[in-house]
This record gives C-alpha cells, sequence and structure tokens, in this order.
C-alpha cells in the first residue's frame, strides 16, 4: 500500500512541475533549445548563435479551466528555410479548434520574433487559427469558427519578412 502511494505522489509531482523541452537545428547547424514550462506564460529559448537565452513573454496557455496543454510545433512558416516554431492550444470554448502564436527564426541575430496579425488588414479570425501549411504555395490558411459559420485566412510572407492576408472566405 505505501508503494502505491508513493507510486501515486511521484507521478503528482512529476505532472505538477513538468515541461516541454524541444531541441533543432538550423540548416547553419545553429542549436536551438526551448523550454516550455508547464501553466507558464513565458518561455524560453537558447541558441548556440548567441549565449543568452532570449524570454519570451506573454505565451497564451490554456487550462485556467479546462486543463489542456500548450504544445510546440515546429515548421518553416515564412519559407525561408529556416525552422520557426508555434505554441498553440486548444481553445478554451467548445474546443473544436487550436490557438497558434507562431514565432518567426531571424538568421542573423538567431533570435525568435512573434508573427502578428497587421493592423492594416481585416481577417475572418481574430488570431491564428488550426494552421494549415501549404507548402507549394508558400502559404499557411487559419481556420476559425464564428457563430454558425467557418472562417478561413490565407496568409503569406511577403519578401521583406513582412505577414500579408491573401484571402478570407467563409462558408
Amino acid at each position: 500500500m505505501k508503494i502505491a502511494i508513493l507510486y501515486i505522489l511521484i507521478l503528482f509531482s512529476a505532472n505538477c512541475f513538468s515541461q516541454k523541452n524541444i531541441e533543432f537545428y538550423q540548416k547553419d547547424q545553429t542549436k536551438i533549445k526551448i523550454n516550455l514550462p508547464k501553466d507558464s506564460e513565458k518561455l524560453e529559448v537558447h541558441s548556440s548563435k548567441n549565449n543568452k537565452p532570449q524570454i519570451i513573454l506573454n505565451i497564451e496557455i490554456s487550462g485556467s479551466i479546462t486543463g489542456k496543454e500548450s504544445n510546440i510545433e515546429i515548421e518553416d512558416y515564412n519559407f525561408d528555410g529556416y525552422k520557426d516554431f508555434s505554441v498553440y492550444h486548444t481553445d478554451d470554448g467548445m474546443g473544436v479548434y487550436r490557438v497558434y502564436q507562431i514565432f518567426i527564426y531571424n538568421p542573423t541575430n538567431g533570435l525568435f520574433k512573434e508573427a502578428k496579425i497587421p493592423s492594416n488588414s481585416s481577417p475572418e479570425c481574430s488570431e491564428f487559427c488550426d494552421v494549415a501549411i501549404n507548402k507549394k504555395d508558400k502559404t499557411f490558411e487559419s481556420t476559425c469558427r464564428g457563430a454558425a459559420r467557418w472562417h478561413t485566412d490565407r496568409w503569406k510572407f511577403n519578401k521583406n519578412n513582412k505577414l500579408t492576408l491573401l484571402k478570407s472566405k467563409s462558408e
């Protein structure tokens, strides 16, 4: 019985303090380490290109109501050959889509910058949701639900690495 209780306590402790640690290499062999502590609104990024960790604040986390975890996804969102990443979680509402924050890598300084929806655009979705990459067109789509309709925005990074809304549609 004592062993069972000890085992349960160990599992509970590991779950309370778990975190996501991701490591990958860029095409120029820069090593990237991302640390996303569970239930934290910040993450730490270490790049072998510089010696100071990059602290990214205001990570949208789920779980305050639903207990759903945040996740990290590695992808080349701007199609420059370097790996970017996103942090996503299932929405706290009905849980019908995933909400993304996308971070774009700058190979010059080894830092990541969050891709924000430009203020001069009028997308149907107010945030990036259920992001799907189209490698052929070098675009990505964001799909969200509003009332009884699904909305899709198609995005592309231009040659200056600025995010541009190409098209929005509702169904």
